[in-house]
């Protein structure tokens, strides 16, 4: 029987599964089936009949020899007979996990042990992954809930527990979404959510839930399907992740108000206040202020339920290292927190300001703009001792970045503010603004008032002769004397290149005449620029009245001091005979720029003859104007006034297509015209688009550029900027020639001729009348010529009405002739009578 069993039990244990070795009393191998040979990497060759201690881990060896023996002496195994997870050395050192279970065996009293095992690795490894993620899903700040198929709740973590307050067994079993959603959320997001749930794909929802106690808390639910392994269009589980967004929501929604604030009509001080009413709404129990840093001093913005001495004490402060938390932190440019404002050294010359009214600690940030420089401040005040919150934190992030948007947007309003009613050299208010001031103060009934028009003499002489800098900085100069002196009491302003306006309220007339004289003497002390020092003097027009408007008083003010200037004295009263003139010259303003618009401008052209050979060279365009009700208005008239008003642009663009106009007609008619100048001011060069204007005009009329001349006066041109003269360049490129008209008239010299991009230049009428008689003059011209030979320039006489002149000026060899030697200026339609019938006076000699 034994055998029998013998040899049914050893074929069974060779063919099992599980790893099975028998021992004998010795500790010899004495039975290794096919099992253990893959469990442990051996062959039986190389175990049977050795010490079983080869198949012993390393960290037991040295203990596993007397363990067994004490056993086998008959002490009590813990073992024996059970099964236990046990890690086993291979062969080749490796590690592997298995089910180990010992059996003692008593044969004739010789004791033998029998062990089976079987790698269980993959199942610990399951285990323990299974083990880990449930480690971190109870760890995670994010509640989870586990749904089965029915969308019943399975499994919850910790985290859903603190967040909504169910426990696991209040939640098992419960339905999602009826169960934690709010009945606050959107039909349209209920219905999203039902559509998703019955889906196969992950889907995130921003929704609002509901804790145990029925408080609602805004979460960000994410949605995530576990699919069946075998049919992956079968969702097994479903895993749902909730974050509570509330706070996030909250700066979402600050930010998104205060942003909407920014657009709106509010000012910046009611945005600051509203900035901080919504941080208290989803803040409690704190304060903020904001507050602006100004050529480095605190200008407090905003502190809504501060005391009022709040922001009375802090205003005008200035800022530095131990200047409080807001100080400290303008400087530093970072966060500066204290907790504890009584004993902090910040705030120690301070704290008497802040701990009467229960404050006692104060975070504050510095509201940094685009380029990191300090605009202002924004602190948390706390009436108790408290540390850094985190939501706190995010909170002022945030609200930093919005107090800057909010500076950085009134800075910008007052800068656009400061362009529109200031001088922008001087700072001092422009014309718009005293028109303002002028109004406030007729308005308001004032009984007396005194305006002062002051005029520079010849001030353009400053800049042209020590340039335009030094006129500037003399401006300027001149500005902060006027300002120091009369700027506490009067109201001074800059209105033109070298004209103040000063409104003294008021003020009687025998005041008027001392202020007056107190002006010349501040205009006429030394002044120094560009190395040289001189002394100025002022035109003074003074307007005294009661009531009245302001156009009157500014225009009367203005009368009175073009009446000093004809008259060379110091200062003048208007009086009503001046009244009249300005009237009419205001009346003749308006019909300017109603001719202009109306048409009733009209161009005559005016021969040029070259002197040489008589042939004609080309004409000049001049512009007239006829007024329904005046008449004829003498250019002498209209030219200046267009000037001062500003339509002299206006005037030249339209000569200028005008001109091109004329071309076109004439060549299509088969007139033969080979240039023609035109006339613009220093205004039209001051537009960036002027070449761009030529160029048009010329392609919109087929002409080629060098039909044109374009003719701007010396002075003028002296005006001329680097950007300025960069246009006369672009329009000389074209083709173009470019004229100085009434050279000899201004303040340049002849050597600035060589670094101007003209093309000729035009000796005025006033030299030409009198070369002939007076020598200084004849040199003058004759210099003139042959300057203008040497640079390459055509030299242009213009008003020669004699053949005495003529043949000088040829004889000097100047190069074109104007004048009504030739012909009196033709209207478009003449001229081409004119030019048929025109026989230079070479040819009448001739003949």
């Amino acid at each position: 029987m034994k055998a029998a069993a013998d040899n049914i039990l050893f074929p069974a244990l060779e063919q099992t599964f599980m790893a099975v070795v028998l021992v004998d009393e010795r500790n010899r191998v004495l039975f290794f089936n096919e099992a253990a040979e893959k469990l442990w990497g051996y062959s039986r060759d190389e175990v049977l009949g050795r010490d079983m201690n080869i198949l012993i881990p390393g960290p037991l060896k040295h203990v596993h020899g007397d363990y067994v023996h004490h056993h086998r002496d008959g002490g009590n195994s813990r073992v024996v007979g059970m099964n236990r997870e046990l890690q086993l050395e291979r062969k080749d050192g490796t590690q592997v996990w298995t089910s180990f279970s010992l059996s003692k065996i008593d044969v004739d009293g010789r004791i033998h042990y029998m062990a089976a095992a079987r790698d269980v690795s993959k199942e610990v490894a399951r285990r323990e992954q299974n083990r880990l993620l449930l480690l971190a899903v109870n760890n995670t700040d994010r509640a989870v809930v586990v749904l089965d198929e029915q969308r019943r709740i399975v499994q919850t973590n910790r985290a859903f527990t603190s967040m909504f307050g169910y426990g696991a067994d209040e939640a098992m079993n419960q339905v999602f979404p009826d169960f934690l959603l709010s009945s606050g959320n959107s039909d349209d997001a209920l219905k999203r959510v039902e559509e998703h749930l019955r889906g196969s794909r992950w889907f995130q929802e921003e929704l609002l839930t509901a804790t145990r106690n029925g408080r609602e808390v805004w979460s960000r639910v994410s949605v995530n399907p576990v699919l069946n392994e075998r049919d992956h269009r079968q969702t097994r589980n479903l895993v749902v992740t909730f974050v509570d967004i509330t706070e996030e929501r909250n700066i979402r929604n600050l930010e998104r108000d205060v942003l909407a604030a920014l657009t709106s009509r509010m000012t910046f001080q009611e945005t600051g206040d509203y900035i901080c009413q919504r941080i208290g709404n989803i803040a409690p129990g704190v304060l903020v202020s904001v507050c602006r840093i100004v050529d480095n001093r605190m200008r407090p913005w905003a502190a809504p339920g501060f005391p009022k001495e709040y922001g009375e004490y802090w205003d005008g402060v200035a800022v530095g290292e131990g200047v409080a938390s807001c100080g400290t932190c303008a400087v530093r440019g970072e966060p500066v927190m204290v907790q504890d404002i009584s004993t902090d050294p910040l705030w120690a010359p301070y704290k008497h300001q802040m701990l009467p009214h229960g404050f006692r600690a104060c975070w504050t940030y510095p509201v940094k703009r685009r380029d990191g420089s300090v605009a202002g401040t924004f602190a948390f005040y706390f009436r108790t001792q408290n540390e850094p919150d985190t939501f706190l934190v995010r909170i002022a992030d945030a609200s930093v970045h919005l107090c800057a948007l909010a500076i950085e947007r009134e800075e910008g309003r007052q800068q656009i503010d400061r362009l529109v009613r200031f001088d922008a050299l001087t700072g001092l208010p422009n014309r718009q603004y005293l028109y303002h001031h002028l109004d406030k103060l007729l308005s308001g009934n004032e009984p007396e008032l005194a305006v002062f028009f002051l005029d520079i003499n010849r001030f353009r002489k400053v800049n042209e002769s020590l340039g335009y800098s030094a006129g500037d900085q003399v401006i300027i100069t001149l500005a902060n004397r006027l300002q120091e002196r009369f700027g506490p009491h009067h109201f001074i302003s800059r209105v033109g290149g070298a004209q103040f306006v000063v409104v003294a309220s008021a003020c009687r007339v025998d005041e008027a005449s001392h202020l007056a004289e107190l002006m010349q003497h501040i205009v006429g002390a030394e002044m120094s620029a560009a190395g040289q020092t001189f002394e100025l003097k002022a035109c003074i027009g003074i307007s005294h009245s009661i009531g009245g408007d302001r156009e009157t008083l500014l225009a009367h003010a203005e009368s009175a001091m073009e009446r000093v200037r004809e008259s060379g004295g110091s200062y003048q009263f208007f009086n009503p005979e001046l009244n009249q003139a300005v009237m009419q010259r205001l009346k003749l303003g308006m019909a300017l720029r109603n001719a202009i618009t109306e048409g009733h401008l009209r161009l005559e052209y005016q021969p040029q003859i070259r002197a040489a050979d008589g042939q004609v060279y080309g004409f000049e365009a001049l512009t007239r104007w006829h007024d329904p009700h005046a008449g004829d208005i003498s250019p002498g008239t209209f030219i200046p006034l267009a000037e001062e008003t500003g339509e002299i642009e206006h005037i030249g663009l339209w000569a200028l297509r005008e001109v091109c106009r004329q071309l076109f007609e004439w060549r299509e008619k088969g007139t033969n015209v080979s240039a023609v100048s035109v006339n613009l001011s220093a205004h039209n060069f001051r537009k960036p688009d002027l070449p761009r204007y030529i160029a048009d005009l010329l392609n919109e009329y087929q002409l080629p550029g060098n039909i044109l001349t374009i003719e701007i006066t010396e002075s003028a041109m002296m005006e001329l900027t680097d950007e300025m003269l960069a246009r006369v360049r672009e329009i000389r490129a074209m083709g173009a020639g470019v004229s100085m008209d009434d050279f000899g008239t201004g303040f340049s010299s002849l050597a600035s001729l060589a670094y101007l991009p003209v093309t000729e230049v035009k000796i005025d009428k006033s030299f030409i009348d009198r070369f002939a008689r007076d020598r200084r003059v004849n040199a003058l011209v004759e210099a003139v010529v042959s300057i203008g030979h040497n640079l390459d320039l055509t030299v242009v006489a213009e008003g020669v009405e004699n053949t005495h002149q003529h043949q000088q000026l040829r004889k000097m060899g100047c190069s074109v002739l104007q004048g009504f030697l030739f012909s009196r200026p033709l209207s478009a339609n003449t001229l081409p009578v004119w030019l048929e019938a025109y026989r230079s006076p070479l040819q009448d000699a001739q003949s």
